[in-house]
């Protein structure tokens, strides 16, 4: 009987120290929203805007003045979760007096629901939109 148990506690043992450890490859990066200074930037500075819808019927949009502070209101400051099947729908540049500041590329994943992609500096940030924004730029850029 003490045998019996002494090779269920080893077998138990070796069961747990077989068991594959997670490793740092196999994790998915947390997703990081453009930093707060940035952010305020996008929000507060820019004076022009582009988008260039890529599905759908395309086409563009030119926005500036209070029209790029109202859309930008669509940009949510929280990040998202990259959708890696998603399709690309569009790009998106924010201009300060004629001059790029921030690009973007969009991704519509509902009628509801998208999020942008920036990157800046080598790093990728990315932002929800509101559904607001997300159902706006569904419905202007995805007519058919």
């Amino acid at each position: 009987m003490r045998h019996s148990i002494f090779i269920l506690i080893v077998m138990i043992a070796l069961h747990a120290v077989a068991q594959p450890k997670p490793s740092a490859a196999n994790k998915t990066p947390k997703p990081i929203a453009l930093p707060a200074p940035m952010f305020k930037n996008l929000k507060d500075s820019c004076t022009q805007l582009d988008i260039v819808f890529y599905t759908g019927v395309g086409g563009s949009m030119s926005l500036d003045g209070k029209n790029v502070r109202m859309f930008t209101a669509f940009v949510s400051p929280n990040p998202t979760a990259k959708i890696e099947t998603a399709k690309q729908d569009g790009h998106i540049m924010w201009q300060i007096n004629g001059h790029e500041y921030l690009t973007g590329n969009m991704f519509l994943t509902g009628d509801s629901t998208g999020y942008l992609v920036f990157n800046k500096d080598n790093k990728e940030y990315i932002n929800s939109l509101i559904p607001q924004g997300a159902g706006f730029l569904h419905t202007h850029g995805k007519k058919k």
